[in-house]
């Protein structure tokens, strides 16, 4: 029996080996057949994923896949964002989003966007 995002079925499973064009290679990986309606073989899980760093981005319209075993960094892309936007604001100047206090005064960077998380 398997659990998936249109309840459950009764499903073939098979222990496979998986070659990634990167050279990385998980061995004895379960994974389930699908519908033939879905024009793939099988589905990666997170269990897959979540033994490295996964990653999809699309820039100028073309999207990459990255993924590498073992996990090296934590990427954040939000962080990595903020710190683009908020370069060379001042921990005391008004934060540059607007946001304000209850009285309408524009609140510091340091108790918004530049506050340690």
């Amino acid at each position: 029996m398997v659990n998936h995002f249109g309840g459950t079925s009764t499903k073939s499973t098979y222990l496979v080996n998986v070659y990634l064009p990167n050279a990385v290679a998980f061995a004895g990986v379960l994974v389930t057949e699908c519908e033939q309606t879905m024009h793939f073989g099988f589905i990666l899980g997170m269990d897959v994923i979540a033994r490295g760093d996964f990653s999809i981005t699309n820039v100028s319209n073309q999207t990459w896949v990255s993924f590498r075993v073992p996990s090296m960094k934590s990427i954040d892309y939000v962080q990595e964002h903020n710190r683009e936007l908020f370069a060379g604001v001042g921990r005391n100047d008004p934060c540059p989003c607007g946001k304000q206090d209850v009285n309408g005064k524009l609140i510091k960077f340091k108790k918004c966007h530049g506050a340690p998380a």
